[in-house]
C-alpha cells in the first residue's frame, strides 16, 4: 500500500525525532560538541519548519512520540544549559574586557535571544499603553544571562537606566553570570542576581514592572502552572507577567503555557504571539489583576528597539568607587607606624567592621564607633566563651563571631592546623553557647584549597548536628574567575547559610591585574544577595606585603593606593605601591605574633 504525502511526512518527522530522542539518550555527556551540536540542530530544524497543520497534529499525536515528549524536553533543557554553561566558563577565561566581549557576540544563539527579546519588548510595548517599564526580574536565568543583557540593550530609554534583576536556584549559575556580566562591563545599577527558589520568602517581586519566566523553568505544562501561581501571588498588582511558551511542533521543545491556566490563576492574559520564522519561542504576557484600578505603571515606552553595540562600561579602575555596607577590615598592627591605624576609621571611611583573629577588640579600635568588633577563636580555646560573654556584659555591640582561622593549613602559613573532630568539641564549648545569647555564628573559615573542603565536611560530621553555624566565610587567593566559582561551589555545598569572604586577594600578581580582581570582585560580592559581609587582605604596606606589593592598601610610605582608596569608597590617588616582603612575613599584634595566612591560587 502506497502512502499518501500527508502521511510519509508524518513518518518522515516521527522517524527522524524518535532517532535525535535515542542519540541524545545514548551520549556520555551533552557538552557541547561537533555531535551534539549536530544532533540539536536537526532536531530544532525539524520542530521549527513544519508549516502544515495536519501533519503536525498527527505527529503531535502519535503514540511513540507522547511517550516522549516530557523527557525530550528535559534532554533539551539539559543541553541548553550545559551550552550555556561552557560558554559563560570561555568568556571568563578571556585575556581582556574586549576578547570576552567578541567571545560573547559569538554565541551560537545569539542573535535568535536578540530576536526573541526584541519581539518580546515590542509585544510589551502593543499592551502596556506607551508605558515604559523601569524594572524586570528574569527568572531562571542561567549561567548565561541572555535575556537580561539582550533587555539591557535592545531597550533604549533616552538615556534613562533599566534595571533587570536575575534570580536562578543555582548558586553556581549565579556567582558565574554575576562574574560574566562584571567581564563584560556590565555595571551594579545595571543587572543584579539572586540565589533563590521561587517560593522563597526572600523572594521579592513586588515592585518590577515586568517578572520574565525562563522557558526552562518547568518540563509540562502543568509544572508550569504551579510556577506561575507561586509567582503570581508575589507580583504587584497591575504588573506585567512574561511568559515564553511554544506552539505547534515547537512544543516538543518547550512546554505550552495554556491562557485558560492563567485565567484559572486569576490572571489576565492580554497577548499571545507565535512566531512563524527561526524564534523557537512563543510568548504570552499576563496582568497582574487588582482589586482596584491601576493607574499607568509605565512612562514612555518606544514600539521599536534597535540593537546598538553592545554597551561596554568600565569594571575596572574606576575613579569614583561606590559604597558599600558590607565592607570590613582585616586588621594586621604595624607596630612600627601605628598612624596607619587612623585611616580605617577616617571619616569617608565606608567600613562598618573589623576583625583581627582574636578574642578581645585591638586598643587601636577601643574608642571607634564606626567599626564594629566580630571576635574570631583562632584555634583551641578555653577562654572564648567567658572573653566574649564578659565583652556583651559590659555594653559591647557583638553580633557575630568567626571560627577557627585556616584550620585545614598549617601554622608556617598563618593555619591554625586543628583537627576537625578537635574543632567539633571546642566550638559546642566555647561557641555554640553564644547563639542563647542572640550572637551569629560563623562557621570555620577553611582555606579555598580542596583541603578545606574536605576538612569542613569532617568537622560537621563530628558536630552530629550541634554546631549551627548562621555563616560560613570564605578565603580565596587567586583570579577573578577562581574566585566566582568557588564561591559558587560553596553556596550550592551550604545553601541555607549566608556567606562572609573573609580573606581574599589576587596575590603576586601585576598593578593592573591587581586592580582589575579587586574592582570585579568588589561589583560581584556587592550583586549578590547572599554575601552580607566581604574583607579584603591587604590592609598593610606594600613594603611587608606577602601578597605581593600591588595587592596592598597601602604604599611603602604609608598613603593609599588606588585599590586602597576604592575600599574605602574613595577616588583613585594615585599612589603607586613598591617594594614587598617574603612569603611568610610576620606581622606583630599587641597579644600575639600571627603569620598571614596561606595562599591558595586555584586555576
Amino acid at each position: 500500500m502506497q502512502l499518501q504525502p500527508q502521511e510519509e511526512r508524518v513518518t518522515f518527522l516521527v522517524t527522524r525525532i524518535l532517532a535525535c530522542y535515542v542519540q541524545l539518550s545514548n551520549l556520555p555527556t551533552l557538552r557541547p560538541s561537533t555531535k551534539v551540536n549536530g544532533i540539536f540542530e536537526d532536531l530544532v530544524h525539524l520542530c521549527c519548519y513544519t508549516s502544515d497543520e495536519g501533519v503536525t497534529e498527527k505527529v503531535l499525536r502519535h503514540p511513540s512520540i507522547v511517550d516522549i515528549v516530557t523527557p525530550l524536553r528535559r534532554l533539551c533543557s539539559f543541553g541548553e544549559s550545559q551550552l550555556e554553561a561552557h560558554w559563560t566558563e570561555r568568556v571568563l577565561e578571556s585575556g581582556s574586557q574586549k576578547e570576552a566581549s567578541l567571545i560573547f557576540l559569538d554565541f551560537p544563539y545569539y542573535n535568535n535571544y536578540l530576536d526573541l527579546v526584541r519581539m518580546e519588548l515590542n509585544a510589551l510595548a502593543s499592551v502596556t499603553r506607551g508605558g515604559q517599564p523601569k524594572r524586570f526580574a528574569v527568572l531562571g536565568s542561567g549561567p548565561l544571562p541572555m535575556t537580561s543583557l539582550c533587555i539591557s540593550q535592545l531597550f533604549n530609554d533616552d538615556g534613562e537606566a533599566v534595571i533587570v534583576h536575575n534570580v536562578d536556584r543555582d548558586a553556581r549559575a549565579i556567582a558565574n553570570s554575576s562574574a560574566l556580566c562584571c567581564r563584560l562591563g556590565y555595571r551594579l545599577e545595571q543587572v543584579s542576581f539572586q540565589c533563590a527558589e521561587v517560593e522563597d520568602k526572600a523572594l521579592d517581586l513586588q515592585g518590577f514592572d515586568v517578572v520574565c519566566l525562563a522557558s526552562l523553568v518547568g518540563t509540562t505544562s502543568e509544572q508550569k502552572r504551579n510556577i506561575v501561581g507561586k509567582i503570581a501571588k508575589q507580583m504587584s498588582p497591575g504588573a506585567m507577567l512574561l511568559l515564553r511558551s511554544a506552539h505547534s511542533m515547537r512544543s516538543l521543545l518547550y512546554p505550552v503555557v495554556r491562557t485558560a491556566d492563567l485565567t484559572a490563576l486569576g490572571l489576565k492574559p492580554l497577548l499571545v504571539v507565535h512566531p512563524c520564522n527561526h524564534i523557537i519561542n512563543s510568548v504570552v504576557i499576563c496582568q497582574i489583576v487588582s482589586a482596584k484600578p491601576q493607574g499607568n505603571r509605565f512612562s514612555k515606552m518606544h514600539s521599536y528597539y534597535l540593537l546598538h553595540s553592545l554597551l561596554l562600561l568600565p569594571c575596572v579602575y574606576t575613579q569614583n568607587a561606590p559604597s558599600s555596607s558590607k565592607r570590613g577590615l582585616v586588621y594586621v598592627p604595624n607596630t612600627k607606624h601605628l598612624s596607619d591605624d587612623s585611616i580605617w576609621t577616617s571619616e569617608s571611611s565606608d567600613l562598618t567592621w573589623y576583625y583581627n583573629y582574636e578574642s578581645k577588640p585591638s586598643p587601636a579600635f577601643s574608642n571607634s564607633t564606626k567599626l564594629q568588633f566580630v571576635p574570631m577563636l583562632w584555634g583551641s580555646s578555653t577562654t572564648f566563651l567567658n572573653d566574649v560573654t564578659s565583652q556583651i556584659e559590659t555594653g559591647a555591640n557583638i553580633s557575630y563571631v568567626l571560627a577557627f582561622n585556616e584550620p585545614d593549613g598549617g601554622g608556617a602559613t598563618g593555619g591554625s592546623a586543628i583537627p576537625a573532630d578537635t574543632a567539633a568539641e571546642t566550638w559546642q564549648r566555647e561557641i555554640e553557647p553564644l547563639k542563647k545569647l542572640g550572637v551569629k555564628l560563623g562557621a570555620p573559615a577553611v582555606t579555598g584549597a580542596p583541603s578545606g573542603k574536605v576538612w569542613l565536611r569532617n568537622f560537621f560530621d563530628a558536630c552530629k548536628g550541634n554546631c549551627s553555624a548562621d555563616f560560613i566565610p570564605v578565603h580565596w587567593y587567586g583570579n577573578f574567575e577562581g574566585l566566582a566559582s568557588h564561591v559558587g561551589e560553596v553556596r550550592a555545598a551550604y545553601q541555607n547559610l549566608t556567606m562572609w569572604v573573609t580573606e581574599y586577594a589576587n596575590n603576586h600578581v601585576s598593578l593592573e591585574e591587581s586592580q582589575s580582581f579587586y574592582n570585579q570582585s568588589s561589583q560581584f560580592f556587592d550583586r549578590i544577595d547572599y554575601i552580607t559581609h566581604y574583607s579584603y587582605f591587604g590592609s598593610f604596606r606594600s613594603s611587608v606585603s606577602n601578597v605581593g606589593p600591588n595587592a596592598a592598601m597601602l604604599t611603602e610610605k604609608g598613603k593609599l593606593t588606588d585599590l586602597g582608596s576604592w575600599y574605602l569608597g574613595g577616588a583613585a590617588t594615585g599612589n603607586t605601591p613598591h617594594g614587598a616582603a617574603g612569603r611568610n612575613a610576620i606581622f606583630t599584634s599587641s597579644a600575639t605574633l600571627i603569620l598571614v595566612t596561606s595562599i591558595w591560587s586555584l586555576i
